[in-house]
């Protein structure tokens, strides 16, 4: 859901410059090239694809139920441009998080960085709570949600879908974090 596409691209961002912290620190313009163009082919290829997973099979509740527009993206070129909103609302504040992360790094104040992407994953569960109706509740169009024709959240498809996209999400942040760990060290 968009609600916390935007908090999840920022953990993100954050979590990356705190795993390249060092190479970051060194004041290199190799390794910060490497830094960024690492952060943001990471946002292309595992945080991207997911709102648009979403989007495309339940556009409805990727928007938060706050517009009936996804329903009809059809022969429309300024409903279709949304794809353009959907990857700048991933790629964009996870640059930014990762920008902001380097900038209190080189001022040494690395704790902050990690109590940046804790609360964004504190923040991304309350969401989740203050949401739980619209959350657990799936509709694929507003349409079907205005009927309140819902199905539950741990329904199939819908389900195995979610777990496979998050096991996706968090995998790979896991795997890149740490393959960043491992080369700031060297």
């Amino acid at each position: 859901m968009l609600a916390i596409d935007i908090p999840i691209s920022i953990l993100a961002g954050l979590a990356l410059s705190e795993a390249g912290k060092e190479m970051l620190r060194s004041r290199d313009a190799q390794k910060y090239q490497f830094m960024r163009t690492t952060t943001l082919l990471y946002c292309v290829f595992f945080i991207t694809p997911i709102p648009f997973y979403f989007f495309m099979g339940w556009p409805a509740w990727e928007t938060n139920f706050l517009w009936n527009w996804p329903d009809v993206l059809h022969d429309s070129p300024i409903r279709a441009s949304v794809s353009f909103a959907i990857f700048i609302l991933t790629v964009g504040p996870a640059y930014l998080a990762f920008e902001i992360g380097r900038c209190l790094i080189k001022r040494g104040q690395d704790i902050l960085v990690r109590v940046g992407y804790i609360s964004m994953g504190i923040l991304t569960g309350v969401i989740v709570f203050l949401t739980r109706d619209i959350t657990f509740n799936i509709a694929s169009t507003y349409s079907k949600y205005q009927a309140g024709e819902f199905y539950s959240f741990w329904s199939n498809p819908f389900f195995i879908g979610w777990l496979i996209v998050t096991i996706y999400f968090w995998g790979s942040l896991v795997i890149v974090y740490l393959w960043l760990r491992r080369r700031d060290r060297l």
